[in-house]
């Protein structure tokens, strides 16, 4: 008996270490297999090769040909940022590469899927039931890479942003010499890293990228700070890579230029671990559309933001906004009438007011300043846009006002211009509705699904955008009419393009565009090119975010140069001392950008302009008659410190500028003074010179 319980004590000891053992082995297994690593998952062609971490989900993409590659996230390895509202509504955003799961899926030779599942918020609380998928799609050919999402589950949350893929193609700042590339406007490039410039500049440069300036977002098609194309990138010297978005969904462009996105030293006495980074992100709105939620990015070695432009430029040709100048002049020869045009606004007070007090000019006055534009100041091309000719307040452009001098008297200032060869258009708005307007109201104004009236804060968007045709048809053929005009400018409604009401916009721009005027608008945007025929105002704005941190670029016009003719905004014109500069600036800019001269006045400015007037005649206009219809090819910037920039055109025009107070040399030992130009024109003469500063002392 003793025995046998000897045995069984044995006989269980012997259980109880091979247990332990074993136990010990899958420890030691689990150990193995959380310590070895995982084999990524690869898409590849000739050009790119693409790899995916199946642990965070995050990829980098290395592109064959410069040997760059382009990394993910360099602060928290996330391949995404999702912004979540709770029951309560509480927002907080988690990182994507956190989640509880992450599915990696190679579907084919180029299609990879990824799936992210209960995402973990920062309290260590899981936001089950959310699931954000995404496809990464290689094309079998080209440099090309699509990244969508392809589908996305609330549970019983409430989605919002996604930033995906987050911080992705970042330049570590003041590694390597490269910039961010944003379509504001006319188009921006923000420099990675410090570069020769003005001491009071670089104060300010410099203070941006360590606060909030640096960072924030842009909208796509707005009429204030947005983005004018649907696409961005960066570059360095070995690289470069674009993405462009499908712009039925609307995403916003998230930017952090230079920062290191947290504190930079905190009251624990830490200094932040994160490097300052320039990148730019698509922002997904995953509570609106169903559209199609994708950007393409496109791989360009030895590429920057020149290549970028004309990357984008054949998709904008598929997408149906580039209809060429030539083409349009085919279609109505007083087209032909704006290259070297210089474009005069005479501001009345109107649309802000009727008959102003001290802006106000009649008929009689309009004619002499006219004429004087011609005799005097022997400017051969000019289109006049008079602001107040009508006796209501828009958005009733009718009837000719009677306290100016009526319609005959406007109409023999009108044939003076047309005899001049001029271009006329009185200001003609459909969209604005004012507080001082005696005829306000509701009536014309929008209102949402509960009849609650929109865009009441909108002094200058009031009017719903499905009445608007219906305004312009009561007065415009009849002022065309009576006037003989050959050029029309509607102000407001085109400046942006917005999915809200944009039937009502597009049924107005097909109406005028049924004229065959010479058509113009404020500000414009791409998918107006194939209705207008010039932009006023696809320039830039003071204090525009970014400015601080940026150098003007002419992205727009590397893409549609030769589809829309550009000039100066009527709140910036050129002879006017801005934030973007003075005459002599906006002058050079003008040439090297290919753009037309903006001078915009109220009556009693009209003498003082004349000089101005003269040196946009002399020196802007030659060079605008001569490009009109090119391409503009290139643009480069010679100098360190971005002053000196050369453009090249089609036409064979070069335009090299220096837009600061010091001579620089360029290649061959040129030397190009302050605020000089050397141009040579497409005959091969050379025309160069400098603005000086004088004083004359009494």
């Amino acid at each position: 008996m003793k025995y046998k319980r000897n045995k069984i004590q044995i006989t269980g000891l012997i259980v109880f270490i091979f247990f332990l053992t074993t136990l010990n082995g899958f420890a030691r297994m689990d150990d193995y297999l959380e310590k070895s690593p995982v084999e990524p998952v690869i898409l590849e062609n000739d050009t790119l090769k693409v790899t995916i971490d199946e642990k965070s989900g995050c990829f980098t993409v290395s592109e064959k040909k410069s040997g760059q590659i382009w990394n993910s996230d360099p602060w928290e390895n996330a391949a995404g940022l999702l912004t979540i509202a709770d029951t309560q509504g509480k927002k907080q955003t988690v990182n994507l590469s956190k989640s509880k799961k992450i599915e990696v899926l190679q579907k084919n030779g180029t299609t990879i899927s990824i799936k992210f599942i209960d995402p973990v918020f920062e309290d260590g609380s899981v936001a089950s039931g959310v699931v954000v998928a995404s496809e990464l799609r290689l094309d079998s050919n080209t440099a090309k890479l699509d990244v969508q999402i392809t589908d996305h589950q609330p549970g019983n949350y409430k989605l919002s942003d996604l930033r995906y893929p987050a911080r992705q193609f970042s330049l570590k700042t003041d590694e390597g010499m490269g910039a961010a590339v944003i379509p504001q406007k006319q188009g921006i490039i923000c420099p990675s890293y410090i570069f020769p410039m003005n001491g009071g500049r670089f104060c300010k440069w410099d203070d941006a990228t360590y606060n909030n300036k640096s960072i924030g977002s842009l909208a796509l098609f707005n009429n204030g700070t947005g983005l004018t194309m649907p696409w961005w990138g960066t570059y360095n010297k070995k690289s470069a890579v674009m993405g462009i978005v499908d712009e039925a969904s609307r995403p916003e462009m998230f930017y952090n230029i230079n920062n290191n996105g947290q504190y930079l030293f905190n009251e624990q006495g830490k200094m932040s671990p994160y490097q300052r980074v320039a990148f730019l992100d698509p922002v997904w709105k995953l509570d609106g559309n169903d559209a199609k939620l994708q950007i393409s990015y496109h791989f360009i070695p030895d590429g920057d933001y020149v290549d970028m432009a004309k990357e984008y430029k054949k998709e904008a040709i598929k997408r149906g906004h580039f209809v060429s100048l030539k083409k349009k002049l085919e279609r109505n020869p007083n087209v032909n009438k704006l290259p070297g045009a210089i474009y005069f606004g005479i501001y009345g007070g109107y649309p802000h007011y009727v008959n102003m007090p001290g802006m106000a000019f009649n008929f009689d006055d309009l004619k002499n300043i006219i004429q004087t534009i011609h005799d005097d100041l022997k400017v051969d091309k000019a289109f006049i846009h008079a602001w107040g000719t009508f006796s209501n307040f828009v958005p009733h452009n009718w009837p000719i006002s009677e306290a100016l001098g009526g319609p005959e008297k406007l109409k023999s200032a009108v044939d003076l211009a047309k005899s001049y060869g001029y271009l006329y258009s009185s200001y003609h708005a459909y969209s604005p509705m004012l507080e001082n307007d005696p005829d306000f109201t509701e009536n014309l104004m929008q209102r949402d699904d509960e009849g609650k009236l929109m865009n009441t804060g909108s002094r200058w968007g009031r009017v719903n955008p499905k009445f608007q045709k219906g305004l312009a048809e009561k007065s415009i053929e009849k002022e065309i009419s009576y006037l003989g005009l050959e050029a029309d400018i509607t102000d407001i409604t085109f400046a942006a393009y917005r999915e809200n009401g944009k039937e009502g916009r597009i049924e107005l721009a097909k109406y005028i565009d049924s004229f065959n005027l010479v058509n113009g608008t404020e500000h414009g945007q791409e998918q107006w090119i194939p209705y207008f025929d010039m932009f006023e105002g696809m320039t830039y704005i003071e204090g525009y975010p970014l400015s601080e941190l940026s150098h003007p670029a002419p992205l727009f016009n590397l893409v549609y140069h030769e589809a829309i003719a550009n000039f100066g905004k009527i709140q910036d014109p050129d002879n006017e001392v801005t934030a973007n500069g003075d005459f002599r600036i906006k002058a050079l800019r003008s040439m090297l950008f290919g753009r037309g001269t903006t001078i915009f006045f109220a009556p009693y400015e009209f003498e003082g302009m004349a000089p101005i007037i003269k040196m946009a005649r002399d020196l802007v206009s030659p060079v605008h008659e001569e490009t009109f219809f090119a391409e503009l090819k290139s643009h480069e910037y010679l100098s360190p410190d971005f002053k000196i920039q050369r453009s090249q055109f089609s036409s064979g025009t070069e335009v090299v500028a220096n837009l600061g107070p010091v001579a620089q040399k360029i290649e061959g030992g040129i030397a190009i003074p302050g605020y000089g130009y050397c141009i040579t024109m497409k005959d091969g003469s050379i025309k160069s010179g400098h603005f000086e500063v004088s004083l004359s002392m009494d």
